[in-house]
């Protein structure tokens, strides 16, 4: 398979729904909900600096930058979960389809979008991963 070939983005296509929160804690929140639910397969963070007008003043403000990543067929069902979540009033949010997806990438999100498979955490993991070699917590402490 070569990992230039693409995806028909008539097909489920990846598509990238953008928006903007006020702090760290709110962006992590609503990344770890949207994948914990199979609504998008990552989302990216990063803080910026925003100049914009609200109720007549003119505000200039840190907030984050959220870029998810999903299916098309997916993107409805996550910006209504974004926007439950939001603390704005008002959040934009934003959906932007894609040229093209490498077939590699676009069938990873799929089979892990799709699969009945429950996401657990780094820290669950290792607790997991721990127990299963016998591990004990216990003799740790002390």
């Amino acid at each position: 398979m070569n990992i230039l070939e693409k995806v028909d983005k008539s097909s489920k296509g990846i598509v990238f729904v953008y928006t903007i929160c006020r702090d760290i804690e709110e962006a992590r929140a609503m990344g770890f909900s949207a994948i914990r639910e199979k609504l998008a397969i990552s989302m990216d963070y990063w803080i910026i600096n925003s100049i914009y007008p609200w109720q007549g003043v003119i505000q200039e403000i840190d907030q984050y930058i959220l870029m998810f990543s999903t299916e098309k067929s997916l993107s409805e069902n996550l910006i209504k979960h974004i926007e439950a979540e939001h603390s704005y009033n008002i959040p934009m949010i934003v959906r932007c389809d894609t040229d093209m997806t490498n077939l590699p990438y676009s069938l990873w999100v799929e089979n892990t979008l799709n699969n009945d498979e429950k996401y657990i955490t780094e820290p669950e993991a290792k607790i997991k991963k721990d127990n299963e070699e016998g591990v004990n917590y216990y003799e740790k402490l002390k």
